[in-house]
């Protein structure tokens, strides 16, 4: 029994919801074997019920594989390969009530990536501001581009409270910061690198978010200066990666999403916006072709976690039952608990 018949045994252990195993995921961080005995040290990074799940199965599966051999398998907290990384290492002062932080992403801009972001905030306020005080929040980062007031439906300025920091409006069970509350629609945010990231270092230390069960992140696309600044200030707990169904589009997901994990950031999935055309005998028309998100995902070894179809009341506060739905069962598949 070597290294190498335990990884093979090890394959064939899926991490869940994924059809990719442990292995190939790069979660098996440690095999020592000699003597009729092996210890195997496994990192998930994942959910705590789908990391019990893996050290269930791989145990089960050396065993079975293995019978009458020893095995000390056991779940490492941390990734031993991430001790060095660009991700945030404290929690900003302004973030310290947050419990869950998701990032949205893309590899580039027109693919729907905040329409995508404001409607899963909307879904985990369904979720829980349901009670009346707002316990979700919207960060958006996007700050050449912002665009939650207007996905929103409302601009409102922020105020400043007794401590000098600043307040975020609430809209629907959202707390929100934007720089469209800042400045006037027709003001050009001609700013520089160290100057987005000024912001994005605000409005994650300077705001008031108080609790929340959640908070999204809007990040701008590609993988430029504000994106880093946010990965290196925000302890963000995983991100989704946003397409649409053409090739190019897909590509550059599938490149931009690479940085997140390079950054340590885990990859949650990807989320394929305008993906089809809902016909009124339910049918669905695929009108700008199939097939190319779940090449991006294969790519990123993860799943495609959504298909949003083509639906202009996503740019509203009065959201169509069918996407409503879409947008909270991606909720349940991206909260941890």
């Amino acid at each position: 029994m070597t290294k190498e018949d335990i990884l093979d045994a090890l394959r064939g252990v899926k991490y869940p919801p994924y059809s990719r195993d442990i292995v190939s995921f790069g979660m098996v961080k440690y095999v020592k074997a000699g003597d009729g005995r092996a210890e195997v040290r496994i990192f998930t990074g994942g959910a705590e019920d789908s990391a019990k799940k893996v050290l269930e199965d791989a145990s089960r599966m050396l065993s079975e594989k293995f019978p009458g051999a020893e095995f000390d398998v056991k779940l490492l907290s941390e990734d031993p390969s991430k001790k060095v990384s660009v991700r945030a290492e404290s929690v900003p002062e302004g973030l310290a009530g947050v419990k869950f932080t998701v990032a949205v992403a893309s590899g580039k801009g027109g693919v729907g990536k905040s329409t995508v972001a404001v409607n899963l905030a909307r879904a985990f306020a369904r979720r829980f501001s349901a009670g009346g005080a707002a316990r979700v929040g919207l960060m958006d980062c996007d700050i050449h581009g912002p665009s939650a007031t207007v996905l929103l439906g409302k601009k409102v300025f922020p105020t400043v409270n007794g401590n000098q920091k600043i307040v975020p409006p609430e809209t629907d069970g959202i707390k929100a910061i934007s720089m469209g509350m800042l400045v006037d629609d027709s003001q050009p945010l001609l700013w520089r690198g160290p100057m987005v990231t000024g912001a994005i270092k605000q409005f994650a230390g300077e705001v008031e978010w108080g609790g929340l069960d959640a908070m999204v992140l809007d990040l701008p696309p590609g993988t430029g200066d504000a994106v880093l600044s946010a990965v290196q200030t925000v302890p963000i707990s995983g991100v989704a990666i946003v397409t649409t169904p053409n090739e190019l589009a897909a590509i550059t997901a599938a490149r931009g999403a690479a940085a997140f994990e390079k950054s340590g950031v885990k990859i949650l999935g990807v989320v394929e916006n305008m993906a089809y055309m809902p016909m009124p005998d339910g049918s669905k028309e695929y009108i700008f072709g199939e097939g190319f998100a779940d090449g991006a995902a294969e790519k990123l070894g993860v799943e495609v976690i959504a298909r949003i179809p083509i639906d202009k009341s996503l740019h509203t506060a009065s959201v169509s039952e069918q996407s409503r739905k879409i947008f909270d069962e991606l909720a349940g598949k991206i909260l941890p608990f």
